[in-house]
């Protein structure tokens, strides 16, 4: 299997040429190809600079501004540190910033290629990101799969950002071109807590809208959650998303160590944590935790699509995480999927491998190390 973290360059075909553009694997940059040639289609003019694109899988927009000689004078926002990789391999001199970085009225043309595999209230919180970065009069082009959701995206952005000034069509793409009026939108209607039931007691959970399963706790997760081991010791939560499994584990002889790639999971974990009065370590990484002290217990439950589409090597990656950072005779308490086996992804790196529960097309499993031991990173 291909290393999720490996570069590619792909050719994307534009209308004075093709680029070529670089991307990790675990990013679905090439699904939002359409949205920028037509982005580079339509536009009559040069923009006027800085430009942003929040959301951002790669330097797409970057490589293609200079290919159309455009001023060198942009920023790109990705949603996790995979994606920033991905950009950084091809920005240039633009910057790559997290969503928190963000200023007001930081850039005069922002972009965003609507990732409708987001859902509903993820896409609209990246429009709304992207508009707040812009000054009264900015142009924001939003660019989406009409069979997708960007209708009635348009639709409801009037009142958030201001009219539709242009607008353009084309290999089923649409764009809208919106300048911003609106200096004090509406908040988004999203439920940020919630309170919900976690192995047996109600919990205060944080939420965000880019998230996976973002208003509720997903049947895997709260499967894994009611099947946790009774062991002390460090415990590391991989992938914590919102923190659900974090909050699950907090006992007063476990010390806790939460760890995400995404920038708006590792601040929803945080606020999750404050919530309930726990204390954990909640770390930004791209993979394994940085230092050489290994963990009991590691939870995990790996994800199994790249944007719209099953794609394993990211799991597959977390897996490996787990395996090189597991103590000798420590535990990786897992849940699968059925999209998932277990006969690809736990057994060549552990000895044990042991069903715990099954429910909901959700499988738990307890895996334990090799025999012989790995050093970190091997």
């Amino acid at each position: 299997m291909r290393d999720a973290t490996a570069l590619a360059w792909r050719r994307l075909r534009l209308p004075g040429g093709s680029v070529a553009i670089p991307s990790r694997a675990d990013q679905p940059a090439g699904e939002l190809d359409q949205e920028l040639r037509l982005l580079m289609r339509a536009l009559d003019r040069q923009p006027e600079a800085p430009l942003l694109e929040v959301a951002a899988w790669d330097a797409g927009l970057a490589i293609a501004a200079a290919d159309a000689g455009w001023p060198d004078d942009g920023m790109l926002v990705p949603l996790n540190l995979g994606a920033a990789e991905s950009c950084q391999a091809g920005a240039g001199a633009w910057p790559v910033l997290p969503p928190d970085e963000l200023l007001p009225a930081e850039a005069r043309f922002a972009v965003v290629r609507a990732p409708h595999w987001l859902g509903r209230a993820g896409v609209e919180w990246v429009v709304r990101a992207a508009a707040r970065a812009l000054p009264p009069g900015g142009l924001l082009a939003l660019l989406g799969d009409r069979a997708r959701g960007v209708e009635s995206l348009r639709r409801r952005l009037p009142p958030i950002i201001g009219p539709i000034v242009d607008r353009a069509a084309g290999e089923h793409r649409r764009l809208y071109l919106y300048e911003r009026q609106v200096e004090d939108p509406p908040p988004q209607q999203f439920a940020w807590t919630s309170t919900q039931r976690i192995a047996g007691r109600d919990v205060t959970l944080c939420q965000h809208p880019t998230l996976f399963s973002p208003t509720r706790v997903d049947p895997a997760t709260a499967l894994l959650a009611e099947y946790l081991p009774d062991k002390d010791g460090r415990w590391l939560d991989l992938g914590c998303g919102s923190g659900v499994l974090t909050v699950a584990a907090a006992r007063s002889d476990r010390n806790l160590t939460a760890l995400d790639w995404s920038y708006a999971a590792v601040e929803t974990t945080r606020r999750t944590l404050a919530a309930s009065g726990i204390e954990a370590e909640v770390l930004l990484a791209d993979g394994a935790p940085p230092g050489e002290q290994p963990f009991d217990v590691i939870l995990c439950y790996p994800p199994f699509h790249v944007g719209p589409r099953v794609h394993h090597g990211p799991a597959a990656r977390l897996i490996r995480a787990a395996r090189d950072c597991l103590a000798p005779d420590g535990e990786l308490r897992v849940v699968l999927t059925s999209a998932q086996s277990p006969r690809d992804l736990l057994q060549p790196h552990f000895r044990d491998v042991s069903q715990v529960a099954s429910a909901h097309g959700a499988r738990v499993f307890s895996c334990r190390p090799p025999t012989a031991a790995r050093g970190r990173g091997r």
